[in-house]
């Protein structure tokens, strides 16, 4: 329903046009007189200015002027889709300018008078005038309304909305039924918004703590390979080499059969340059020489370090909001490794290393920190993952081969499959699928989140460590488990966009 409230009609902006100044001063002083603020133009030209310069709210229009006429007037107002409905009441004669009045109407006067007219009879036209003027514009703010109302239900039924996309905020301020519908449908799409995003970072936490669980699982195999090839007379250099060739080979493979190689930029290459270096380089060589030297549970044990190196870059550099909460799940995750760490000195396990590699080692988690914050800013998004390990991987592996083949580190491997060619083999099917899970885990669930994977990788170290290298671990030990979930928990994933995707109709198909 329209709104059908009385109108008042005093205190309009009414422009006069006549080139006549006698006449003008006249119709200006009688419409002031009913409560009207007046200007005055002597002539169409400078009226059509006004017109277009101000808002006016009806115009007393003389047909017979010089150069541009009455009858231009009204043709350029017709013209116009701003001024069209301004109100004109033409000013006649009337005894010998009938055929001038009817020309007028039928370009849109709204009205006329005669030039010596009676002021009750200006109060009655100019007040009817008025009156339709005001309701058309209540009746087009209130199609406009409307027409809002259908753009936000189409916003929503398309599935893809955040609440202030609909715009009815200053809709539902309006004390009039379209106003309270605006308010209830902006109340039912705050609500379907907020069940859905709640869901959706549920999903997306459940979903990266299983990512988180797989890294470290997949990892924790790294260290305690990496010191079962050791044992085999593997040295850090050539195992590098042979391992990073393997896991490019793997990723490569898979990325060219799925046609996913890409064309890359200049700029990109160098994003994967520099990767290399510091993953498949650096990250890698460490890894490789500290298992000599650290037990596989320590060096488990020193990479839950990497949280609180990816939480305070992160803060600092703004790549995502360190929330108290986020600190407070960090610390938690920090107390179970403790009781872990704890555990492993009790039953002996705390190893023999030397201050200096033990301080080494803690480069480790550092390359670990610096990688997850690139990755989470730098990384091509364009790019296919698994061709995003493949040339890093590769990148690597080149540049590593030169260097060990000059010191003479490029170890061969056998033909015949023995038992160091199969560790080879798997670290670089384990060093791929860690970097594609930590890939995938860090662009969903961002940087931070993806520090938690320091303490799985820590569980899983020690796990390893029990079924591989026969080392022991205290059943308190798995109270840790418990701790570490929970702080895992509290560590949510990034907020993704504010923009939901609500994969539901609401048409009504019956």
């Amino acid at each position: 329903m329209l709104p059908s409230e009385e109108v008042e009609t005093t205190g309009a902006h009414i422009l006069v046009v006549d080139d006549n100044s006698l006449n003008r001063k006249k119709m200006r002083m009688a419409v002031e007189t009913l409560g009207h603020a007046v200007e005055t133009a002597d002539n169409g030209a400078t009226a059509l200015e006004m017109l277009n310069a101000a808002s006016f709210d009806a115009v007393l229009l003389d047909i017979i002027m010089p150069e541009i006429d009455g009858f231009d007037v009204l043709q350029a107002l017709k013209d116009d889709e701003i001024l069209r409905d301004i109100p004109v009441i033409v000013i006649s004669a009337l005894d010998d300018e009938t055929e001038s009045v009817v020309k007028a109407i039928e370009l849109g006067a709204e009205d006329f008078l005669p030039k010596n007219f009676d002021p009750v009879l200006l109060r009655a036209r100019l007040g009817a005038s008025l009156a339709k003027k005001k309701f058309r514009d209540q009746e087009r703010e209130y199609f406009s309304r409307i027409e809002r109302l259908t753009e936000a239900a189409e916003v929503l039924e398309g599935g893809r909305f955040a609440p202030e996309d609909l715009g009815l905020d200053d809709l539902a301020a309006h004390d009039d039924p379209l106003g309270r519908l605006a308010g209830v449908f902006r109340g039912m799409a705050v609500e379907i918004y907020e069940r859905e995003l709640k869901l959706r970072r549920a999903v997306q936490t459940l979903q990266g703590s299983f990512l988180v669980l797989a890294v470290g699982l997949v990892w924790g195999l790294t260290p305690a390979l990496s010191r079962m090839a050791s044992g085999l007379g593997s040295n850090p250099l050539g195992l590098a080499v042979w391992v990073n060739a393997i896991a490019a080979l793997f990723c490569l493979s898979i990325a060219i059969y799925r046609g996913k190689f890409p064309r890359l930029t200049g700029r990109e290459f160098m994003f994967f340059f520099g990767w290399a270096i510091l993953a498949g380089i650096l990250q890698r060589m460490t890894t490789f020489i500290v298992t000599e030297h650290v037990e596989a549970a320590m060096l488990s044990l020193i990479v839950t370090l990497q949280g609180f190196m990816v939480f305070g870059f992160a803060a600092i550099t703004k790549i995502e909001r360190a929330t108290p909460r986020r600190l407070i799940g960090l610390l938690v995750g920090l107390f179970g490794v403790s009781i872990v760490l704890l555990t492993r000195f009790n039953t002996g396990g705390g190893g023999g290393s030397g201050n200096a590699w033990l301080f080494f080692a803690m480069l480790l988690p550092l390359l670990f920190a610096f990688e997850a914050l690139v990755l989470a800013g730098k990384r091509p998004e364009h790019v296919d993952t698994f061709a995003s390990v493949g040339i890093m991987m590769a990148l690597s592996a080149m540049m590593l081969a030169p260097l060990a083949y000059v010191t003479g580190d490029l170890m061969p491997l056998r033909l015949e499959f023995g038992r160091l060619e199969f560790l080879v083999i798997l670290m670089g099917i384990v060093g791929a699928a860690s970097l594609l899970l930590s890939f995938h885990l860090i662009a969903t669930a961002g940087a931070v989140f993806y520090s938690q994977t320091a303490y799985a990788m820590t569980i899983a170290g020690v796990v390893w460590g029990m079924l591989l290298l026969n080392e022991e671990l205290s059943v308190v030990a798995w109270v840790a488990f418990a701790v570490i979930a929970v702080g895992m928990y509290l560590v949510e994933p990034k907020s993704g966009d504010r923009e939901v995707v609500i994969q539901r109709s609401f048409r009504d198909n019956g």
